[in-house]
């Protein structure tokens, strides 16, 4: 088709810039307006471009002439400052917050730099929507004050036994980094940002009430294993003797238990998560919750039996086929099915004492089972895959026997210990005795190395940790371990730490 011929002005001569007429990739006919920025400008902009351009559609040939005109009349005024950053000026005023809340999100990174995990999006995608969005979500960023602030916080029901604090808490926490973020991230090389200042201006406090561990003996855990449904009967097994968390269970495949060895080792590699995929939740197999959740526990002999019976009954051949699958499904079975036959099994149960339990509470249980029976702080650490001190720090208890092999004393607590006259392999000839070995497994470390690094790693954490809280942990060691950490603490933190422990006593 030929061309229609157009008579423009984009030729004629202009006291100020110029206007042509260009086609793009797709022959549409579009209007290049230009200018060249004023030259007093670059002192405070040295990263000016050598011209000002602004595209305008066909049929927009004036506007384009306005755009430069209203250059000029600022250059002359000397207020002319660059496009961009007059834009930026603005657009708090036309960037609403359920738009900037969804580039938040799908941008937020770690204090590493990390990019957050998909669950987390998915979380905080759902506290936009489902919190957020009602009360601030078509409002402009720059529009939003302290009173919508507290018309959102309003919004947040909490009943009066509790029951709303918490999740009002973190919403709380997301809507303040979203516009904490907006009133302090600069948007170019002038320090403009979105927003002046963060409009959330009070603390929500932390909720008065929490949830209570309950810690269940190990009769009652095989209580409720009984009570669970035959093919997921293991699973609080291993978490309530392991310390394993629940996509830690729900992602185990066969590859990840060793039988072979002596004893058995668990290898937790994977955890099993929920995702969001076109609109409807799905279960996936994806990474621990940390690095170190990664990590190799050994099992004692009368779980190790029941893991075999497992395998042998509900596990197919393959090395990636799933400890836990669905009856209906096959597939990864999904938590909060978990939990439904977790709250029925405590019903069926009738033990008052494991009543308002959780299946976390089972990984709490198995952990301080651990630290009841001597297990030191890095220990716990290994056994939870925790990277922070403090958390571990509420298992640790003190014991008389710490030092006696872990492992045995918790064959012990379960019975059916396997002891020398019927373990061949724990004293063959060449073995060396249960009390001689080390207390973790170690590929290389003979038990006096692996001790000492242990003990110098815990020294290094606690030398860190504030003076109350470290005394708190070297409260919980016996006097043989106290006095070690005690010597290869830094000489900076060492007599304080020995005069708080002195005032503790007294």
């Amino acid at each position: 088709m030929a061309r229609t011929t157009r008579t423009t002005t984009r030729n004629r001569r202009r006291r100020f810039g110029k206007v042509e007429m260009k086609t793009n990739r797709h022959g549409q006919i579009y209007y290049d307006a230009s200018y060249i920025p004023p030259v007093e400008a670059r002192e405070r902009y040295p990263h000016l471009p050598s011209r000002i351009h602004r595209n305008f559609d066909e049929g927009y040939e004036l506007q384009a002439d306005a755009w430069l005109s209203e250059a000029k009349r600022l250059i002359d005024l000397g207020a002319w400052e660059p496009p961009e950053v007059t834009e930026n000026r603005n657009a708090g005023n036309t960037v609403t917050f359920h738009e900037y809340a969804e580039r938040f999100v799908e941008n937020r990174r770690k204090g590493d730099n990390q990019p957050i995990r998909e669950t987390t999006k998915d979380k905080y995608r759902q506290y936009v929507r489902d919190y957020l969005n009602p009360i601030l979500g078509d409002l402009p960023m720059a529009e939003i004050k302290p009173a919508h602030i507290c018309d959102w916080y309003d919004s947040m029901k909490v009943t009066k036994d509790g029951r709303g604090e918490s999740i009002r808490r973190h919403v709380f926490e997301l809507l303040n980094a979203i516009m904490a973020e907006a009133a302090n991230t600069p948007l170019d090389d002038q320090g403009t940002t979105l927003i002046k200042v963060n409009p959330v201006q009070f603390k929500v406090p932390r909720p008065a009430t929490k949830h209570a561990y309950v810690i269940a003996t190990r009769e009652q855990v095989k209580a409720l294993a009984d009570a669970m449904t035959p093919n997921l009967a293991l699973g609080v097994l291993l978490a309530g003797t392991l310390g394993l968390r629940q996509g830690e269970v729900l992602g185990l495949q066969r590859r990840d238990i060793e039988l072979d060895t002596s004893p058995v080792m668990l290898h937790v590699r994977r955890s099993a998560k929920e995702v969001s995929e076109n609109g409807h939740k799905v279960a996936v197999l994806g990474e621990t919750k940390t690095p170190s959740s990664k990590r190799d526990i050994e099992v004692p002999a009368p779980l190790a039996e029941e893991i075999k019976r497992h395998l042998d009954t509900y596990v197919g051949g393959k090395p990636t086929d799933l400890l836990f699958t669905g009856v209906r499904t096959r597939g990864i079975v999904r938590a909060q099915s978990l939990r439904n036959v977790f709250a029925k099994a405590i019903e069926a149960t009738g033990d008052p004492a494991l009543k308002g339990m959780d299946f976390h509470d089972l990984r709490h249980t198995g952990l301080t089972h651990y630290a009841e029976q001597g297990a030191t702080v890095g220990q716990l650490m290994r056994l939870g895959g925790h990277t922070n001190i403090k958390t571990v720090a509420t298992y640790q208890q003190s014991s008389a026997d710490a030092d006696k092999r872990l492992l045995a004393k918790v064959e012990a607590s379960m019975g059916g210990t396997v002891t020398a006259e019927n373990d061949p392999q724990r004293h063959s000839p060449g073995n060396p005795s249960d009390a001689d070995q080390p207390s973790e497994p170690s590929a290389s470390a003979t038990p006096d190395t692996a001790a000492d690094a242990e003990m110098k790693t815990l020294a290094d954490v606690l030398a860190a940790l504030e003076l109350q809280q470290r005394l708190a942990v070297l409260k919980g060691l016996d006097d043989d371990k106290r006095g070690r950490i005690l010597t290869l603490l830094p000489s900076t933190v060492q007599v304080d730490t020995i005069q708080g422990l002195i005032k503790a006593v007294a």
